[in-house]
This record gives C-alpha cells, structure tokens and sequence, in this order.
C-alpha cells in the first residue's frame, strides 16, 4: 500500500463518535461499518473491502484479540509480558494511550489514577516509564495491531508493570481533555492522522493536568484561571473539573480547592 495514501480518507470499525465529529471537523471522508469484533469471520470480508479500497486496516486478528479481555490477559500471562506478581491491588495504577502507524506504536500519554482522580502526565521516573512503555509496546506487537488509537490499564507493582487490560479506541473522557491541557496533544486528530497512515509528532508536556469527577454544575469554579468543566457523555454521566499546574503537588492542591463532589475521595 502506498506511502502517501490520502491523508482525506480512513476507515473507521464501530465508529467513535469523537473520531466521526473530529473527522466531519477536519474535512476526512470516513468509511466505516458496524460489526461484533468478536466474530473474526464477519471481520475479515469487511477488512478485506475497505483495504481494496486503499484504506489502511487492521488485521482481524487483532481486533477480536483486543476486543477480548481474557484474551488480552491470556497473552500477557502465556507470553510472560508482566512480571508474576499474583494480586494487583493496592498497586498504583495507570492508563497508557498509544497510536499505532504501520505496526509502530507510539505512546503519547501515560495517567496516574490518584486519590483524588486523574493525573497526566503521571510522575514517573524515566526508567519506570521506558518499562511501562516497552510492556504495552510489546502486548501490541503480539496482537497484530497495525494502526489507530489504543488504552492500556498498566499496575506499578514492585515486581515491574502488569498489564491489567488493552483495547483498542480512544480512552474515555476526560483523559483526551487531559492530554490536551497538559501539552496541547490532540488524542482525537492524532488518531485520525495514524489512521490514514501518517506518522505523529512526539509531544512533550509542560504542565500537569488533573481532573476530578463532579455531578454538580461548573458555577464560579468554571471561572477560575486554568479550570474547565467536561460535561460527562450522557445527561445522567458526570463530568469532570479539569485543572493545570506546574505540579503534581500543585494540580492536587488546585483540585482540592475546588471543592467538588470526588476531590480528596478515593477514585
């Protein structure tokens, strides 16, 4: 398939419809179809089509692989990607959004789950977030995922990162809010650009961004320099506080301060 595929046009598997509004934003035609991920064989015809098509696709394979939690879990243990260390909980946990191009997985976003909510990018030392990366770089690698987003659940254990979960799509809200407000990454358009077989700048973040669930309308808080509100995805969804900071330390205290139904409680 040729390197300068139209940049215009992608094919998109259940569509998101975050991809779709970003897309319909970017003026990127968008070809998609609706099929259980789980049935391999209703797959492939689909894949097959689209890729005739020129469209950059990924294998069947893969798709029923990540769509399979005890299938992701399976091959983290029969592949020893993640060290034996039998309970997890307690553990510090982590979300890792990768992108895929080619079979090249880029990972442009690692959160922390704190006690008070989110936290991106989470404050890692530079060894431990090489491992948490080569970890989830490896687990895509086995599946066969060739292009497009991916959210991978990673526990910080003392035995090295496990893989709790892998799937592919975008994380939910607000994670996509905070990679933007801590280093102006577009989750969504980036997407989109992996998607039609394009390759996306490394972004480095410089600040941190923290987000709080709350049910409660944004008020005077919403005022505040550096805070927004995400309205959660349905009328009976909560949304989230989200703040930037020049701290870990500092985006807590900032989410503390507002208030909100969540902060200080254990997420």
């Amino acid at each position: 398939m040729k390197e300068d595929n139209d940049v215009s046009r992608i094919f998109l598997l259940n569509p998101d419809p975050r991809l779709l509004s970003e897309a319909h934003r970017a003026g990127v035609h968008v070809r998609s179809a609706r099929v259980d991920p789980h049935d391999e064989s209703a797959l492939r015809p689909l894949l097959d089509e689209a890729e005739a098509a020129g469209l950059f696709v990924n294998p069947a394979r893969a798709l029923r692989l990540l769509a399979d939690a005890d299938a992701v879990q399976r091959m983290v243990r029969d592949n020893r990607l993640s060290p034996d260390a039998g309970a997890v909980s307690g553990a510090p946990r982590l979300t890792v959004e990768t992108l895929s191009v080619h079979g090249m997985h880029q990972t442009v976003g690692i959160t922390a789950r704190t006690s008070y909510g989110l936290l991106s990018p989470a404050p890692l030392t530079e060894d431990t977030a090489a491992e948490v990366r080569a970890v989830v770089t490896a687990l895509l690698d086995l599946t066969g995922y060739q292009y497009g987003p991916a959210h991978t659940g990673v526990a910080l254990t003392r035995q090295g990162p496990v893989i709790t979960g892998c799937r592919a799509g975008l994380p939910d809200d607000p994670i996509p809010e905070l990679l933007k407000a801590a280093g102006g990454f577009d989750l969504a358009a980036g997407a989109l650009r992996v998607l039609a077989g394009k390759l996306v700048e490394a972004v480095r973040p410089e600040r941190f961004a923290a987000a709080v669930e709350s049910s409660r309308p944004p008020g005077s808080a919403a005022m505040l320099p550096d805070v927004r509100f995400v309205p959660g995805p349905g009328a009976r969804r909560p949304g989230h506080f989200v703040v930037c900071a020049d701290s870990p330390a500092g985006a807590a205290q900032r989410v503390t301060s507002l208030g909100a139904p969540g902060a200080g409680e254990a997420s």
